[in-house]
């Protein structure tokens, strides 16, 4: 899955960082070169560091799940039985970031995937965008323009909802198109 979200994250950048910027712009009250700059260093240091690094963690619970059902007899009995479209969603998202190759199902377990990696993918962002945008906007508290790191980490929280927000809309987009016309 890295192979196909990281590309799309490298693709969707420059739109985020244009729209993160406007957000803190207005929601820090901070000039327009400085939203911008601050954005783009802290979005590229996102996309370069969490977008693998949220890939690497879902990938190591993904590994320890696996061995935890096959060394559990009771929970590889259960997997064995449990077949269902539930259980074959949750397993697409227990193991987003290395799909096993099903050729049949990739239509909608890839979409199902890459939403379940915008999780993980969301709150690595919001750490390192607020380390970032905080070196490089952030003031004392007692500064009389009140940019403290606390609304930085804020504001940072707040654009990130609204550009994961979008990103899930376009990734169940993605999933109801793929469902409504599977590969014959």
């Amino acid at each position: 899955m890295i192979f196909l979200t990281f590309p799309a994250m490298v693709a969707l950048l420059l739109p985020i960082i244009f729209l993160e910027a406007l957000l803190c712009k207005k929601w820090l009250g901070i000039d327009t070169w400085t939203a911008l700059k601050s954005n783009a260093a802290a979005n590229a240091a996102s996309t370069l560091i969490g977008v693998p690094g949220a890939w690497v963690v879902m990938f190591c619970l993904e590994f320890v799940a696996s061995y935890s059902i096959i060394k559990t007899p009771a929970l590889s009995r259960l997997a064995e039985q449990w077949h269902s479209p539930i259980a074959n969603a949750l397993t697409a998202l227990v193991s987003a970031a290395w799909l096993a190759p099903d050729e049949k199902n990739l239509y909608w377990m890839v979409p199902v995937a890459a939403l379940g990696l915008l999780v993980p993918t969301f709150f690595l962002s919001v750490w390192i965008e607020a380390f970032v945008l905080d070196r490089m906007i952030s003031m004392p508290e007692a500064d009389p323009s009140n940019l403290t790191s606390i609304r930085g980490r804020r504001a940072v929280r707040n654009t990130n909802l609204v550009s994961y927000s979008l990103l899930a809309i376009g990734t169940i987009a993605w999933l109801l198109v793929s469902l409504l016309k599977p590969p014959r």
